[in-house]
């Protein structure tokens, strides 16, 4: 696909997402031999460790890395991981993205075994309490160097699926409780981070924003519908084809007419569908 894509558009084309293959391949490659560096060194990390090393400049990694001090459990093999990296590849330089991070971790509490996976500033606060019942959640936000912002919208999806539970302020002295007797009736958890509140300056630039990709991929959406349809009838009226279209979309939104007609058109331009000659109200689907 990549080659088809640089043979049509050209190498600046795909150059991103040629660079964003090579990294997956490569750091495949990268933990199968950190994995035989640390048998070689008789080494160990007691957890499943494994990475991804991205290439900036290939990647939407989004801004800068939000700060956190990992715990023990994690930093030990990221250090190990460094130090293997360093004597691989000289000049390099590594930026842990801690916020792009996921862990699962496993309860051995609870009557049944709970696989949970969660951000890495969740593992990190829920690893507190393997030693602990109580923390007080002043303390765990300055062990962990959260921001207030950012460790409500982590301790929140704990307190929610009641994982922990709080006494008093979880942004003062309130104090945060592992919950010996969880239950769920599902095995494996997945934990997000909570949506981050808009801000006063983006409240008037978000909402259109949105619109306007929502009613992109709307678009999009006719146009692969339409595809489909024209692909599969190759001749249909124009009235047949709007009444199809809509019916495929009901599960998803009511288009409009303009909308379709506009979709319509546009395929015409990609020269996908044609008028039929002599029927100005008919489309053929062009192979």
């Amino acid at each position: 696909m990549i080659n088809r894509l640089k043979a049509a558009c050209g190498y600046e084309f795909t150059n991103k997402l040629h660079r964003m293959f090579t990294d997956v391949a490569v750091s495949a490659d990268l933990n199968a031999k950190f994995q035989q560096y640390l048998r070689d060194n008789d080494l160990c990390t007691n957890i499943g460790f494994t990475i991804q090393v991205l290439q900036a400049g290939a990647w939407p990694l989004g801004g800068a890395m939000a700060p956190l001090a990992p715990p023990p459990q994690l930093e030990k093999p990221a250090r190990l991981f460094e130090t293997f990296y360093r004597s691989s590849f000289s000049g390099r330089r590594l930026a842990w993205l801690h916020h792009l991070c996921t862990g699962e971790l496993r309860t051995k509490y609870t009557q049944r075994s709970y696989h949970i996976n969660a951000t890495t500033p969740q593992c990190a606060l829920l690893l507190m309490f393997d030693t602990v019942d109580t923390v007080r959640a002043r303390e765990a936000q300055e062990t962990l160097q959260l921001s207030e912002e950012a460790w409500t919208r982590h301790v929140r999806p704990l307190l929610e699926v009641n994982l922990i539970t709080a006494e008093g302020d979880i942004e003062g002295d309130g104090e945060l409780t592992l919950n010996l007797g969880f239950t769920c009736k599902r095995t494996k958890i997945r934990l997000t981070c909570a949506a981050a509140p808009p801000t006063p300056g983006n409240q008037t630039v978000t909402p259109s924003s949105d619109s306007t990709h929502c009613e992109d991929d709307r678009k999009m959406y006719l146009q692969a519908a339409l595809v489909r349809i024209m692909k599969q009838r190759k001749v249909l009226r124009h009235t047949e084809l709007i009444q199809e279209v809509v019916s495929q979309a009901r599960g998803s939104f009511a288009p409009s007419v303009a909308m379709i007609k506009k979709c319509i058109e546009a395929l015409i331009d990609k020269q996908y569908l044609e008028r039929t000659p002599g029927k100005h109200d008919t489309y053929s689907y062009l192979a």
